[in-house]
């Protein structure tokens, strides 16, 4: 059993258990170790760094001006793991600096997205409650869409409070997971397009959560990597 502090994400949690596991036969092995999603490779600090973060910023700014709060928001976020990273790999003081300003620029620009993006995808959630309501109805004689359901509704109850958190999105995730293959044997008919409508919007719902995620996550390590790059910024005109 892990521990409940430090507080860890649901992926490094997966991962720490199955490096832990006594069985050696269920232990996970070397070639699944580098495929898990914690063990993040594509964002290792390297040369490619920032043109990957470049590309992604300047499509970001393109779906802003287009008026697309969620597109950019999300390439917002994505570029953000390219940028830290980036940061880490600079090893000119100017250029650190440089990408350091436009670190600043586009978190905050990404700030002001999120308040959009949260506004409408709560406009989004309760134009949704009708017809949420009238699936739930629908689904009495199916256990397992009820069950289905009920966790997406504790999902949406968790945002709703602000637990935008890795528990949340797992609940999503979960739920998503039942209901992708409930849809794939639903036959046409009112309850199949409830059902589909239903699961785009929690697939919206999970991938904004996802985003926000992601970027305080690399919110934390970019004000990591700037407060070193002062540091050593200093230590060189010293």
């Amino acid at each position: 059993q892990l521990p409940s502090r430090p507080q860890l994400s649901q992926e490094c949690r997966d991962l720490l258990g199955q490096l832990l596991e006594r069985d050696p036969l269920k232990r996970i092995s070397f070639e699944r170790f580098f495929a898990h999603p914690f063990v993040d490779m594509e964002h290792v600090p390297g040369p490619e760094s920032l043109d990957k973060a470049t590309k992604l910023v300047v499509e970001a700014v393109r779906k802003d001006q287009e008026g697309d709060a969620n597109a950019a928001f999300s390439l917002y976020c994505k570029a953000l793991e390219y940028f830290v990273p980036a940061l880490h790999y600079e090893s000119d003081v100017r250029r650190r600096e440089a990408i350091r300003a436009k670190v600043g620029q586009y978190i905050s620009r990404a700030e002001e997205l999120k308040v959009l993006v949260t506004s409408s995808n709560k406009n989004l959630l309760e134009k949704g409650n009708p017809a949420r309501e009238l699936l739930k109805e629908m689904a009495k004689d199916k256990p397992r869409l009820c069950a289905a359901l009920e966790v997406a509704s504790a999902a949406i109850a968790k945002e709703e409070q602000g637990r935008d958190d890795s528990d949340t999105l797992e609940l999503y995730q979960q739920s998503l997971g039942e209901l992708l293959l409930l849809l794939a044997a639903e036959p046409a008919g009112r309850r199949r397009e409830l059902l589909h409508a239903e699961i785009q919007t929690l697939m919206a719902r999970a991938e904004y959560l996802k985003d926000q995620i992601k970027m305080r996550e690399a919110q934390s390590m970019g004000k990591e990597a700037l407060a070193e790059s002062v540091r050593s910024g200093e230590c060189h005109s010293s």
